[in-house]
């Protein structure tokens, strides 16, 4: 079973679970079919190299924490070892494999890796939404050695973000905030012929910004995508909505733009009250300070008073919603960032492809 418990760690201990979590469904359901579960995830970026500051063990424990059942753990992947618990679990039981990301076959979707992987099972199921973008050897190349199955949760992701593709009810707003805008350009794109609003904040607002001419000093932003921005202003006119104000911090040599302002939050505020369905993706400020939070809360309160849709997607805005305890207040809460941006882009996502037989 391939997961994506990729958490947010400080010390050795998980921040958020719930990446975790969100699979519990899909395992409870493999443990009440009597089948021994053999979890393979990944953990930070290892480089194809052992790094046992990123074990999975951590995560095995938490894991048989929640499910309140003995969950094993190991730091290898094809060592004798690992056969040996295999061979010798219970149905019901559950190993968690070690970083696959410590051997360079996994994110190379190598071949031999992947038959490997295979190996160690009989049937393939697929329960990681957030990696479905990556052409990774758990994620892609393992299908053609096993039987390979979408999990509950990828059924749910899948699900609800075809709903917003195809039968969103309007006003359909969308929100889209965080650093990095060449991840965001395609989503834009493809949502603005489908939406109402397009509301932007973050790095992604001052690119937006900058396109317009407007000043945005040594604010964070993508100077590579300015005329990509100021095309898409032109042909969509006010559904890309900048904001109207910012937060600033004063430097010597000019300021940065670390919030959206008041004006603003009133003005976004009044749109997502007229909303039936909203997705948002990317926090509207540099929340890592509580001083430039106060967008994003004010956004955040607004979207849980809406009665409709609301669907939210990506590490950075997920982690607030909970530290913030305003996650009961969403429809949806999505797993994957870059996955759920690549999948309302319109982009064939290959652990999907892989799933259905190669089939775009």
């Amino acid at each position: 079973m391939r997961t994506d418990f990729n958490v947010t760690m400080k010390d050795r201990e998980i921040v958020d679970d719930n990446r975790i979590r969100s699979v519990l469904p899909t395992i409870k359901h493999l443990m009440e079919q009597g089948a021994k579960i053999i979890i393979g995830t990944h953990l930070g970026k290892p480089g194809g190299e052992v790094n046992l500051d990123l074990s999975t063990i951590p995560l095995a424990r938490h894991l048989a924490k929640l499910l309140g059942h003995p969950v094993s753990g190991t730091d290898f992947l094809f060592e004798p070892r690992v056969g040996e618990i295999i061979e010798t679990m219970e149905p019901a039981g559950i190993l968690v494999l070690g970083n696959l990301r410590f051997d360079p076959g996994e994110e190379q979707n190598d071949d031999e890796f992947a038959r490997k992987l295979g190996g160690l099972a009989e049937v393939y199921v697929n329960d990681a939404f957030a990696v479905c973008h990556r052409n990774a050897a758990s994620v892609s190349a393992i299908t053609k050695y096993l039987p390979a199955y979408g999990g509950l949760l990828l059924e749910s992701e899948t699900a609800t973000l075809s709903l917003l593709l195809e039968r969103a009810e309007s006003p359909f707003i969308v929100i889209v905030g965080g650093a990095k805008i060449k991840d965001k350009a395609g989503v834009i794109n493809n949502l603005a012929r489908r939406v109402d609003r397009i509301l932007l904040g973050g790095a992604v607002a001052n690119t937006f910004l900058a396109a317009g001419g407007t000043e945005i000093g040594q604010s964070l932003s993508d100077p590579e995508m300015v005329e990509v921005c100021r095309k898409m202003r032109e042909e969509f006119g006010p559904k890309i909505t900048v904001p109207l104000d910012g937060v600033r911090k004063e430097k010597e040599d000019g300021f940065d733009i670390l919030d959206i302002g008041p004006e603003t939050i009133k003005e976004y505020t009044r749109l997502i009250r007229g909303a039936k369905t909203i997705f948002w993706n990317g926090n509207l400020g540099y929340t890592e300070d509580e001083r430039y939070a106060v967008g994003t809360k004010s956004i955040a309160e607004a979207i849980t008073e809406v009665n409709g849709t609301k669907v939210v997607a990506g590490g950075d805005t997920v982690s607030f919603i909970n530290s913030h305890n305003l996650s009961q207040g969403f429809t949806f809460i999505s797993t994957g960032g870059g996955a759920a941006l690549e999948f309302l882009s319109g982009r064939p996502l290959p652990g999907i492809i892989a799933l259905e037989g190669g089939k775009d």
